[in-house]
């Protein structure tokens, strides 16, 4: 066969074409898989999240300090209460909810947001009286976990955007021409929906961990008590031990219908 015919521009043109039509018939769960796996964090980015769930508890302890309810003020012992049980059993509560994830990453950024919102103690440990437990609030677990997920779905959408350009860039051939297809078309269709639904991930695992935390502190204390309501009502509400596990349970089933349905929907 002859060669002196061949344009090596028609072939590639024609390899560019092939991948286009193949990638729009990408089976949606497969999509969906690549997109979970894509976003799950690397180890140092799981511990400044964690860091940075354990900061906004902290931040958000110091609306204590317009608390009214002098006599559920509680003295912390910070230290004293840093068990192995209490650590382990904090990690091992948002470890499971992140179960039906799939992902060990996930499960342990779930697992140490769990611990870190604890965060909210230091400054009643500290010895201000101040009404404790304001990171415990449905407040702050719904302020907190838009403002995670607005955080991660930046660096993540961030950070794939960088890999992906510069994985196009260093392949042998087309160099720039690839490197600029890419940057055409994937902010018209595959990074908008990508990062709507890095945000609804990490928002409901950020939920997630944050139910499991109460879901142990329940497990544990017979007469555990939190501002759930706060800062607009600043009195602690009791939880019976009895709904420990179901409260668990309503973790890992949140976790489990995302990832099962809602996420399907989004792409």
């Amino acid at each position: 066969m002859s060669v002196s015919g061949f344009d090596p521009q028609t072939l590639k043109n024609l390899i560019i074409a092939v991948h286009r039509l193949l990638a729009s018939k990408i089976d949606s769960n497969m999509l969906l898989c690549q997109r979970i796996a894509s976003s799950a964090p690397r180890p140092l980015t799981i511990i400044l999240i964690a860091f940075a769930f354990g900061a906004l508890a902290f931040l958000y302890s110091f609306v204590g300090f317009f608390g009214n309810e002098v006599n559920h003020i509680i003295t912390f012992d910070a230290f004293g209460s840093l068990t192995p049980q209490e650590i382990g059993g904090h990690f091992l509560f948002g470890y499971i909810v992140a179960l039906p994830t799939r992902n060990l990453k996930i499960g342990v950024l779930s697992g140490l947001m769990a611990l870190t919102i604890d965060a909210d103690h230091l400054l009643n440990a500290a010895g201000f009286d101040i009404q404790a437990r304001m990171g415990h609030s449905v407040s702050f677990a719904i302020l907190s976990s838009v403002l995670i997920a607005l955080m991660v779905s930046q660096i993540l959408r961030k950070v794939s955007v960088w890999n992906e350009m510069m994985s196009s860039a260093s392949s042998p051939s087309g160099k720039k021409k690839k490197t600029m297809v890419y940057s055409k078309s994937v902010p018209n269709s595959l990074l908008p929906p990508e990062k709507k639904g890095i945000f609804s991930q990490y928002l409901i695992i950020t939920l997630a961990a944050f139910i499991s935390h109460i879901a142990y502190d329940v497990f544990v204390n017979a007469g555990a008590s939190f501002p759930l309501l706060a800062p607009l009502i600043f009195s602690d509400f009791f939880i019976p031990q009895i709904y420990a596990l179901p409260i668990e349970a309503a973790a890992i089933l949140l976790v489990y219908l995302w990832y099962t349905i809602l996420s399907k929907r989004s792409i």
